[in-house]
């Protein structure tokens, strides 16, 4: 199977997504208590607007991965899931537009950052897969990799889907106090990390999955990591805490073992025919 170059404008939005995500990264991630000035609106308790930051910093070195990645087929897993992403915080923006900072500079890169992202990427997607040969499968992943992802990117994709449906699915049992706004907002981070999972046990290839690897693995020490930051805030008997500490383990096992092999395949190095099944 021959392979396809990534065409200059998914490039350029690549560049565009890494900004979008260091600044968010900044914002959220390395001052949640600074979200009425810093951030599209202001999240609280500090530690809610920390959990949004964490999945900001997990995902921005996938981002720079990105900017690497020469072959379309080596970046087509997270298209789609980023499209999906984008839009449904668009939707949870429209819904609650009364709480967002409407007219300052974070807002209006918030906005751009979701607004934007839909159409292109569904665009560089179609136009991509238009030059790209039929997808094969030679070397899939293992069966208790691929098992995994499904498994834990279906529950991950349900959960979101009804906290974007259903706030008080995160509402009403949480270890700390979470609004409608932020429950859905989180809801949307929960939908791009489950199915990211999906996308990648749909390529089923080590190495077209290997690019969002990292994610993965750090999003639960990041998640931890900025959780602690307010020990104040969280009730830490609560069970929901000891849950999503397994499923993201098991997240990051699966990331560790698919981090593993050729990175340079990956990043762009060039790959041995692989024919057509």
């Amino acid at each position: 199977m021959t392979t396809s170059a990534i065409g200059w404008p998914l490039r350029v939005w690549f560049f565009v997504e890494l900004f979008f995500a260091v600044s968010a990264t900044i914002s959220v991630a390395w001052h949640p208590a600074l979200t009425a000035s810093n951030f599209a609106w202001t999240i609280q308790p500090e530690v809610m607007a920390a959990t949004i930051g964490a999945f900001y910093a997990a995902l921005a070195p996938v981002m720079v991965l990105a900017i690497f990645v020469r072959r379309w087929e080596m970046a087509r897993v997270f298209v789609l899931p980023g499209m999906a992403f984008t839009y449904a915080q668009l939707i949870v923006t429209l819904l609650h537009w009364d709480r967002f900072a409407v007219g300052t500079g974070p807002f209006n890169i918030w906005f751009a950052s979701y607004l934007l992202p839909p159409l292109v990427f569904l665009g560089c997607y179609l136009w991509q897969q238009r030059r790209a040969e039929p997808m094969s499968w030679p070397a899939p992943l293992a069966a208790w990799q691929r098992r995994g992802l499904l498994a834990l990117g279906a529950l991950f994709t349900l959960e979101a889907v009804i906290g974007l449906v259903w706030p008080a699915w995160f509402t009403a049992w949480a270890p700390w106090r979470i609004t409608t706004l932020n429950a859905r907002a989180l809801a949307g981070y929960f939908l791009l990390l489950g199915l990211l999972m999906l996308s990648m046990a749909r390529e089923n290839d080590p190495d077209r999955v290997r690019l969002v690897s990292p994610f993965l693995i750090l999003l639960l020490p990041v998640l931890a990591l900025q959780i602690a930051r307010f020990p104040e805030q969280v009730d830490w008997r609560h069970p929901r805490l000891a849950l999503s500490a397994m499923l993201l383990a098991a997240v990051a096992a699966l990331g560790v073992s698919l981090a593993r092999g050729r990175w340079a395949t990956t990043l762009g190095g060039a790959a041995g025919p692989r024919p057509t099944l």
